[in-house]
């Protein structure tokens, strides 16, 4: 009895030792895991758990040698453990060893890795010199139904004041209407090292919205980019231009044309943060006159939190001015402002849930002729959903989003809520 009762007790002290280490290494120290574990290694070694706490701990500590050690057990008894593969390839990149690492990294990419976890290894890849052309893409179909459909106010009749507050129905258009909607889509990503820290990027996508009655309001939006990226252990720098051809009932209502600089920093492969700048050129094939220039600068950090979720969190914030290229009508340029929230995590081995909430202000650059006030809207959007594999590279993603505009002046009033379920296959 005595000999069970210590070994239940070793048994006891050796899942607190784990319990602590993984806590630590949660908490980002790193350091304080490595110490606690190491004097642990000759008797557990083996251990599969231990071993991949063990090697997460000695990379993040600085010891790299020591991580692909313990890391190599952990592969030799389950070599499908994705993310013990995936922390011995940041090991050989650490180590100088680019080979090992590329294969490594490689291997994790062509399995089922998450996207946000395939982007990281791109960023490696990309650091390790001309490799492999990468591709992805996907399409989807959906169905769902708008309380919306036009972006318009709730109301049926507006006072204006410049007719000395003349009341005017609005016409057929003019107010809030409702439908339901099917939308299909797709589109692809390509990355292309083409020499030593530098690659060709480039990706196209499509997104069709019909209406089952109000179709006059069906859009399509067509978007393309093309650039190149350099990036170097955390640094990476990219810069491409950007287009998109939005359309409402199959014709074309506004093209951009711009281009797009940004840099990024990795603290590590859970942190990062992005500085960016975007320029384009709108253009409104049917109406010249709200021609307009639009330059935002923003900062973003986002951050994965890790635990047995893995939550992932962003934030943002932006200003910017879209400036009027016609003279006499400063109503039509404005100066935006915002911040948008949002995360995601795994709350079920299958179901991944994601939201965000976003606020932007915009102020306008003249009064409006006909309402004698300039114009001032905030934005709300809040959205959520979820992701639920249903087959291999096949989703499901239910999303509801929520709009509110206010303003000043009531015309640019509205709300909107829109629910879709849309089947996703990626490829």
């Amino acid at each position: 009895m005595a000999a069970l009762f210590v070994a239940l007790q070793s048994i006891a002290l050796a899942d607190d030792v784990l319990d602590r280490a993984r806590q630590l290494v949660q908490a980002r120290n790193p350091g304080a895991a490595y110490e606690l574990l190491a004097p642990f290694e000759s008797r557990r070694a083996g251990e599969v758990e231990f071993d991949y706490l063990l090697g997460i701990a000695a990379l993040d500590a600085g010891d790299a040698q020591h991580a692909v050690f313990a890391l190599e057990r952990v592969l030799a008894v389950n070599p499908n453990y994705l993310q013990a593969r995936t922390e011995i390839a940041r090991a050989y990149f650490e180590l100088g060893e680019r080979e090992n690492a590329r294969r490594e990294f490689e291997s994790v990419r062509a399995s089922d890795a998450p996207e946000a976890v395939k982007q990281t290894i791109d960023r490696f890849l990309s650091a390790l010199g001309a490799g492999p052309a990468r591709s992805s893409g996907f399409l989807e179909f959906g169905i769902g139904t708008d309380s919306n459909v036009n972006s318009a106010t709730a109301s049926g009749q507006i006072a204006i004041p410049a007719f000395g507050g003349a009341v005017a129905t609005l016409g057929p258009g003019g107010s809030k209407l409702a439908d339901n909607f099917a939308t299909f889509g797709g589109g692809g990503n390509l990355v292309r090292p083409f020499a030593p820290d530098w690659a060709l990027i480039a990706g196209a996508a499509a997104n069709f919205k019909l209406n089952e009655t109000q179709d006059q309001f069906d859009t399509n939006t067509l978007d393309g980019n093309l650039g190149t990226r350099w990036s170097r252990g955390k640094e990476a720098v990219t810069l491409g231009y950007q287009g998109q051809s939005f359309s409402v009932d199959n014709t074309r209502f506004r093209d951009s044309h711009g281009v797009v600089m940004q840099w990024q920093h990795s603290y590590s492969d859970a942190r990062q943060v992005t500085a960016f700048t975007q320029v384009a050129d709108l253009r409104y094939p049917t109406q010249g006159i709200r021609n307009a220039r639009r330059e935002i600068f923003g900062l973003a950090y986002a951050e994965n939190l890790g635990g047995s979720w893995s939550p992932i969190v962003f934030g943002t914030i932006y200003l910017g001015r879209e400036k009027e290229d016609a003279a006499g009508v400063p109503q039509l340029g404005h100066k935006p402002a915002g911040i948008r929230l949002g995360g995601q995590m795994t709350v079920a081995p299958k179901l991944l849930v994601f939201g965000s909430l976003s606020l932007e202000q915009r102020r306008y650059g003249g009064p409006e002729p006909l309402f004698l006030v300039t114009r001032r809207d905030t934005q709300t959007d809040l959205r959520v959903g979820a992701n639920y594999p249903v087959a291999k590279d096949w989703a499901l993603v239910p999303q509801l989003s929520y709009t509110d505009n206010r303003s000043n002046i009531e015309l640019d009033k509205y709300t909107r809520t829109l629910f879709s379920v849309v089947l996703r296959r990626e490829f």
